[in-house]
C-alpha cells in the first residue's frame, strides 16, 4: 500500500524552498562531495513528491549517513569544530528531508532548516549576506505556516504574507533587543579549522608576486579620518617588512635568539621594552588620527600609516614599527590609531639589527654591488650616494609594468641593466639590494599605497590593487627613512593611484586595469558598487562593531547613570511600547475595510456614467443602476444583464471568492469597460 504523505503541497514548496536556499551559501565553501550530496538528496525527495521515485529505504539511508561520516572525517580529519560540525547538521538536515513523509517529520525538518541558516552567519555576516538569511527565514516560516494550514484549498501565496506579517512584527522588537541587552562574553568559543590565508599579502616577497596580488580590485580594507586626510604622496599603509634575502625571496626576520617581548611590544602589557617606552615618550607634533575597518585576512598583521600608536587591547607592536594582532583576523577588525609621521624612528641601531639589514647572499648580482660601491666612493656620503640612486631611476629608462618580463638567475642584475621593466616589488628590491651592497642598512616595506574616497560617505576604500612595496634605510641622525623608487619611475602611481600610471604606460596597460576592475569602471556601476560598499561600511560600524563599549556609551546617554535596575526598566519599559504599538498596528491593519472591491468596482462604475451625463441618483442600488444603463443602451441588455447577475452573486456570497477572485474581478472590470464605452 503507498504511502499517504501528510505533508501539505504548499507547505512542501515553501520547505524545499527554503532548504535549497539555506544550502547554498554553505556549498560555495564546502568540499565537493558536499555538493553533490546536497543536489542528489534533494533532487531525490522532490522526485519523490511528484511520484517518479519511491522513498529510500532503510538499507539505503544508514549507507548514505556512513559515507557522510566517513566524508566528513577525510575532509576534516574530525566529526569536532565548525566546519566539520556544520557539514554534518547539512547532510543530517538534507537525510531528514529525504524521509520526511509525516507531519512530525517536517516539523523537524523545518527546526533543522532554522538552524542550517543560521549557520552561514558564523562565516559570513554582511549586510547583504543577513538580508539574504533573513529572506530565507521568512520563506523556512511560510513552511511552519504552511503545515499548520492543511486545508487543499490554501493557497502559497497567503502563507508567504503571513510569514513577511509576522517577521515585520518581530523585527522591531529584534532591534531593540539587539541594542539594549547586556552584552556579555561567550561562555565558550567554537574551535575552527585553521583556514588559508585570503588574498592579500603574503609573509615572503619574491619578484612578481605583488604585481599578481594588484590583478585582484577585492577589498582590503575602509579607512576613516577623524581629522585631517592625508594627501595621496603620505598614503603609504604599512603591513610588513622583508629583510631577509636569499638571492631570490625576501622574508621577514626575527632573531632566534630574541625574546619576544624584546621585539613585541604592547600597553596592555607590564613590561614595555626601552624602544617602546621612547617612542611613547616622543609621540607628538602633528598626526593623523583614523579607524581602520580590516577585512578578513586569516593574518596576524594590521595596516597604518607611518608612525602607528594604538591603545586597542589585542594589538601588538613591533620593533620594526608595525601593527600586529594577537591572533589570526577571522572577521571584520576595526582599530583606532594615531600616526605621527614626523617621528624619527630606530635613532639608535643594534648590531644585530644593523646586522640583518646589511646581509647579501654572497656572489650574486655583482653587476649591481660594483655599482653601488663606485657610486658610493665617487658620492662621499650615504645620502648623497641614496640622491643619485633615486635620480638614477627617475632619469634613465625604466618603465612601471604589471607584466614584467622574466629575468634569469641574477634577477637584479637583470632588470637593472636588461629588462628595466617592473612592478613597485622590482624596484623596491633593487635599491635594497644597492643600499645594502654600499653598506647602508636597509629593508623592503611592503602594504598598501593610496585609496579612493568613496563619495557616499566619509570613509575611504583600499583595494587589493593599491598593493605597494616600497624602501626603508637608516641613515645616522635620522633613523629609518622611508623612499620609494617606483615614484621616480611613476609618480602617477603614488599621487593618482595604479589606474593612472597605467594609462600613462599606453593603451595596452590601460587595457590591463580595466581587465582589473571589469566593469567596475562604467559610470553607473561604480555609483552602484559605492552605494553598496556604503551600506556595508554602515552595517559593520553600526552591527557587526556594536560592543560593550558602545553599549554602555548608549546606556550613559539614555539613562545618566547605569546600574541594573535601570537597564532592566529600560529593556521592559521599551518591550511593553513596543507590543503596544505593535498591537495597535496590527488591530488598524486587520479591521475590515470600509468597501470591498466589488463596491469599489460598483462606484467606479457608477462615477464613470455620471460623467458620461447619465442621471445616477447617489442611493441608486445595482437593479436601479442596471435599469438606468438599459434605458441608455438597450442594444447592451444581454451584457447588462449579465454585470448585474455577477455583481449579485458576488455580493451575496453566491461564489467562493477565495478561489476565484482574480478571475472574478477580472471579469467584473471587463463588463464595466465595455458598458461605459457603449453609453451614448
Amino acid at each position: 500500500m503507498a504511502r499517504v504523505y501528510q505533508v501539505p503541497q504548499h507547505a512542501f514548496i515553501w520547505l524545499m524552498t527554503g532548504a535549497v536556499l539555506a544550502c547554498i551559501p554553505h556549498l560555495f565553501a564546502g568540499p565537493p562531495w558536499l555538493v553533490v550530496t546536497t543536489l542528489l538528496l534533494q533532487g531525490w525527495r522532490i522526485l519523490v513528491q511528484r511520484g517518479r521515485l519511491r522513498m529510500p529505504g532503510r538499507f539505503i539511508r544508514l549507507p548514505l549517513l556512513a559515507f557522510v561520516l566517513l566524508a566528513t572525517l577525510y575532509t576534516f580529519g574530525t566529526v569536532m569544530g565548525a566546519e566539520a560540525g556544520v557539514t554534518l547538521l547539512i547532510c543530517a538536515f538534507n537525510l531528514k528531508l529525504l524521509e520526511m513523509f509525516k507531519l512530525r517529520d517536517a516539523y523537524v525538518a523545518i527546526v533543522l532548516c532554522y538552524f542550517v541558516l543560521a549557520t552561514v552567519l558564523l562565516v559570513h555576516q554582511g549586510f547583504f549576506v543577513t538580508l539574504y538569511v533573513l529572506l530565507v527565514l521568512v520563506v523556512v516560516t511560510a513552511a511552519l505556516i504552511g503545515i499548520n494550514q492543511p486545508e487543499a484549498n490554501v493557497r502559497a501565496r497567503r502563507q508567504i504574507r503571513y510569514a513577511v506579517s509576522l517577521s515585520l512584527q518581530a523585527l522591531p522588537l529584534m532591534v531593540f533587543l539587539f541594542f539594549v541587552v547586556p552584552r556579555v562574553p561567550p561562555l565558550w568559543e567554537l574551535p575552527t579549522q585553521k583556514k588559508a590565508a585570503k588574498t592579500g599579502m603574503s609573509d615572503s616577497m619574491a619578484l612578481g608576486e605583488v604585481s599578481e596580488l594588484s590583478r585582484s580590485d577585492e577589498l582590503a580594507f575602509r579607512v576613516r579620518f577623524y581629522n585631517e586626510v592625508p594627501p595621496p604622496a603620505q598614503r603609504y599603509w604599512r603591513g610588513l617588512t622583508y629583510s631577509w634575502f636569499d638571492g631570490r625571496r625576501w622574508t621577514q626576520a626575527v632573531p632566534r635568539n630574541l625574546p619576544r617581548r624584546e621585539y613585541v611590544a604592547s600597553t596592555q602589557l607590564v613590561y614595555q621594552p626601552d624602544w617602546y617606552e621612547q617612542l611613547l615618550d616622543d609621540a607628538g607634533g602633528p598626526y593623523y588620527e583614523y579607524q581602520v575597518l580590516l577585512e578578513p585576512t586569516q593574518r596576524e598583521w594590521m595596516y597604518a600609516l607611518t608612525t602607528p600608536v594604538t591603545s586597542m587591547p589585542g594589538v601588538l607592536f613591533a620593533r620594526d614599527y608595525r601593527l600586529l594582532f594577537d591572533r589570526p583576523i577571522n572577521e571584520p577588525l576595526p582599530y583606532r590609531v594615531r600616526s605621527y609621521p614626523q617621528l624619527a624612528r630606530g635613532l639608535s641601531l643594534p648590531d644585530w639589527e644593523r646586522d640583518i639589514n646589511l646581509a647579501l647572499p654572497p656572489e650574486i648580482n655583482p653587476l649591481t654591488r660594483a655599482l653601488a660601491q663606485r657610486w658610493l666612493a665617487e658620492a662621499g656620503d650615504q645620502e648623497a650616494f641614496i640622491n643619485r640612486l633615486m635620480g638614477w631611476f627617475r632619469e634613465e629608462a625604466f618603465y612601471y609594468t604589471l607584466t614584467p618580463p622574466a629575468l634569469g638567475e641574477q634577477q637584479i642584475d637583470d632588470f637593472l641593466f636588461r629588462t628595466r621593466s617592473g612592478f613597485c616589488e622590482h624596484y623596491a628590491s633593487s635599491m635594497t639590494f644597492a643600499l645594502r651592497a654600499a653598506g647602508i642598512p636597509a629593508r623592503i616595506v611592503a602594504g598598501y599605497q593610496g585609496g579612493q574616497v568613496n563619495p557616499m560617505g566619509t570613509h575611504m576604500m583600499v583595494r587589493q590593487y593599491d598593493a605597494h612595496a616600497w624602501v626603508e634605510a637608516w641613515l645616522p641622525g635620522r633613523g629609518w627613512v622611508e623612499f620609494d623608487p617606483t615614484f621616480m619611475v611613476a609618480p602617477e602611481r603614488v599621487e593618482l593611484g595604479l589606474e593612472q600610471a597605467l594609462q600613462s604606460q599606453g593603451a595596452e596597460f590601460a587595457q590591463a586595469f580595466n581587465d582589473i576592475v571589469g566593469f567596475g569602471r562604467l559610470p553607473l556601476m561604480s555609483q552602484l558598487n559605492n552605494v553598496l560598499d556604503y551600506m556595508e561600511y554602515l552595517w559593520i560600524e553600526t552591527v557587526l562593531n556594536y560592543n560593550t563599549e558602545k553599549q554602555q556609551s548608549l546606556f550613559k546617554r539614555l539613562l545618566g547613570e547605569v546600574s541594573t535596575l535601570r537597564i532592566a526598566l529600560l529593556i521592559g519599559a521599551g518591550v511593553l511600547v513596543i507590543a503596544v504599538v505593535m498591537a495597535i498596528v496590527v488591530l488598524w491593519l486587520g479591521r475590515a475595510p470600509a468597501t470591498t472591491w466589488w463596491q469599489q468596482e460598483y462606484w467606479r462604475l457608477h462615477r464613470q456614467l455620471v460623467r458620461r451625463g447619465i442621471p445616477v441618483g447617489a442611493d441608486a442600488g445595482p437593479r436601479t443602476l442596471a435599469t438606468i444603463m438599459m434605458q441608455h443602451a438597450p442594444g447592451e441588455q444581454a451584457r447588462i444583464q449579465a454585470w448585474l447577475a455577477l455583481y449579485t452573486r458576488i455580493a451575496y456570497r453566491d461564489v467562493e471568492l477565495e478561489q476565484a477572485q482574480r478571475p472574478l474581478r477580472r471579469k467584473l472590470r471587463q463588463l464595466r469597460r465595455r458598458l461605459v464605452r457603449a453609453m451614448p
